[in-house]
Parts: C-alpha cells; sequence; structure tokens
C-alpha cells in the first residue's frame, strides 16, 4: 500500500512523501527498498541515517531525516500493528477434518478449523473460529472458547476451561497432575489432584509449559498474561492479569501472583507466598518470600535489585578485603598488647 495510506490506518503523523509503495517491513539494518522499519529513541538515529527503508515509525519527536517518516506515540506498537497487515493471513475455515477424532456429545461452534488426527474427547466444547492443529488433545468436559488456537501437539487435561483468544504452543500441558506426595512408611503415596485449571481470556502460553491442575479447586491464569516457552506453573498457583513469565520461569505450589508481574527467565518462587502487582524480578532470582507490591528485586536469593547490584560489584574484591581485613586484626592484636604491656 501507498505510505500515505498506512499513515491513516496507524493514526500516525506523516513527514515526508506518502506515494512510496510499502510492500512490507523489516529491521533498521536489514531493511530494503519498499520496507518500512522503526526505532524506538534517538539512540537508534545514527542507524536509521543508514539505513535503506522506504521510510521508519518514529516517537513523536524524532528530527527529519533522508527518509519519510511516521511519527507514533508508541513506534513498537504500531510496527507490531503492521506486521499484522502484511504477515498476517486473515482467518478462513477449515471445517472439521474427517481424520480428526470426535468423542461423545462433543460441541463445536461455528467456523472451526479441526485438523487431522486432532483428538477431542468426550463432553467438550469448542467455540467459535477455534483452531485445533494436529495432534492436539482437548479431554474429557474440557472448553476451548472462540478464537482460541490450540497448536501441534498440545495436552488439555480433563474439565480444564480456556477463555476466549488464548494461544497455546507446541507442546504444552495444561492440567497435568500437580505434584503432590505424603511420604509414610519410606513410601511416596500420591494425593489425587482432582482440581483443575482455569486460563482467562487473551493469555498465551508458550511452547513446552506445564501449568498443573489444583488438588482441590482451580489454577488460575487472569487475562491477558502472557507465559514463555519452558514454564512450570504447579497447582493452585494464582497468576494475576497482564503478567509476563520468561522463559524457564518455575512457581511453586499455591502461590499468589499479582497483577503486572514480570518475572524474567530462570526466576524460581518457593511454595504459598505472594507477589504483589508490579513487582519486577531480574533473571535467576529465587522469590522465598512475600514480595511487596511495586518492588524491582534480584538475586539468590532475592532482595532490592540496588542492594543486587551492589553485592555484585563487591564480590570480586571479597578474596582482598579479606586479605585486608586478617591484617588489620593482626595489627590490632598487636596494639592491644602493646598497651596492655605499657
Amino acid at each position: 500500500m501507498k505510505l500515505k495510506e498506512l499513515a491513516n490506518i496507524l493514526g500516525a503523523t506523516l513527514s515526508g512523501s506518502g506515494d512510496a509503495d510499502i510492500i512490507g517491513a523489516a529491521g533498521v539494518r536489514e531493511a530494503s527498498e519498499g520496507k518500512i522499519t522503526f526505532i524506538t529513541g534517538k539512540n537508534f538515529l545514527k542507524d536509521l541515517e543508514q539505513s535503506r527503508a522506504s521510510a521508519a515509525l518514529v516517537p513523536l519527536d524524532t528530527p527529519e531525516m533522508h527518509l519519510p517518516l511516521l511519527r507514533v506515540k508508541n513506534p513498537r506498537l504500531a510496527f507490531a500493528q503492521v506486521l499484522e497487515l502484511f504477515y498476517v493471513t486473515p482467518y478462513r475455515p477449515l471445517g472439521i477434518s474427517d481424520k480428526a477424532s470426535l468423542g461423545r456429545n462433543v460441541v463445536i461452534g461455528a467456523d472451526p478449523s479441526i485438523h487431522p488426527y486432532a483428538v477431542i474427547a468426550d463432553d467438550a466444547r469448542i467455540g467459535d473460529r477455534v483452531i485445533i492443529y494436529p495432534g492436539a488433545h482437548v479431554g474429557r468436559g474440557s472448553m476451548v472458547d472462540d478464537d482460541s488456537i490450540i497448536y501441534p501437539n498440545v495436552s488439555i487435561r480433563e474439565g480444564i476451561r480456556i477463555g476466549k483468544r488464548v494461544v497455546i504452543h507446541s507442546g504444552a500441558v495444561i492440567g497435568s497432575d500437580g505434584f503432590g506426595f505424603v511420604t509414610d512408611g519410606g513410601k511416596h503415596h500420591k494425593i489425587p489432584q482432582v482440581g483443575g485449571v482455569v486460563i482467562e481470556d487473551d493469555v498465551e502460553i508458550g511452547a513446552n509449559s506445564t501449568i498443573d491442575r489444583a488438588t482441590l479447586g482451580n489454577t488460575l491464569i487472569k487475562k491477558g498474561t502472557k507465559i514463555d516457552n519452558l514454564v512450570q506453573v504447579a497447582h493452585n498457583v494464582t497468576i494475576g492479569e497482564h503478567c509476563l513469565l520468561v522463559a524457564q520461569v518455575g512457581i511453586a505450589g499455591s502461590c499468589t501472583i499479582g497483577n503486572y508481574v514480570i518475572l524474567a527467565g530462570q526466576v524460581g518462587l518457593a511454595d504459598h507466598i505472594t507477589i504483589g502487582d508490579r513487582v519486577i524480578a531480574s533473571g535467576g532470582s529465587a522469590l522465598i518470600k512475600d514480595i511487596p507490591p511495586g518492588q524491582v528485586v534480584g538475586g539468590y536469593y532475592s532482595m532490592p535489585m540496588k542492594d543486587w547490584l551492589k553485592v555484585q560489584a563487591v564480590l570480586p574484591k571479597l578474596p582482598e578485603l579479606k586479605r585486608q581485613v586478617n591484617a588489620l586484626e593482626k595489627e590490632l592484636q598487636e596494639l592491644k598488647g602493646k598497651i596492655s604491656g605499657a
């Protein structure tokens, strides 16, 4: 489309000619003629000056450049909208494959795409425009609501509720048994996990992540939360709205996580703790106690991020500090001896 058409769609302020034909999008260093790119701040102006792109999405305060600019409040969001315009194919229902396996009393809504070798067990309910890819399994009595996408080899166990516009990537397991055992007589006896999992609207769950069913009640993932690959959510956990859980996060049982929480890669949570709203935990942190709202924490074990950075700065100096302390102790003992002998 013409650049000026794209500007109208995005609600952007056009600076320069709007007659360029835009055929796609690319990063600022990779872009070529016909592509639109973006930058998020003045730190990237040098890259943009050298770019061969035909146009760029930029912040509102960006100075004039050699190429046409679309000024927007949030260039990253606008670029995401461009990618959707140019590369995301509009949904076209494929119907229900005759190679899919449907149980008894299954209810499927309008315009589905149920691929070959998908399995939908007895009493399951599938909403409108749901896509279920090959090898995916929807368990007995489970529900997948409107416009959700279940990618290949996802396992949704029995009695699970999946909301609207949920995306679950390949290999994820929703509703696996919680890790509950009682040790008696030298043996570990399994505690039956008879609860469920509720995934609210607009949640995304990454590949090979696992969300365990509750022992009783439900494990709950609230609306808008995004979960990366290889994340473990244990039984009876509640995760609030619009959280971000990055790869290899592990959350032990019965934790409660507030809204807008960010857990960076490999963060671990001990069981039965509460994490307040808008907490940010840096990569590799171990959270073993309740964290009040709004804190930025890091470390093993976690502490306020400023303290953690100070600790990291001191660590390489510890051997020399120890030598100095030992020398000072020796001098102090010698000084005490001289004073006592005087």
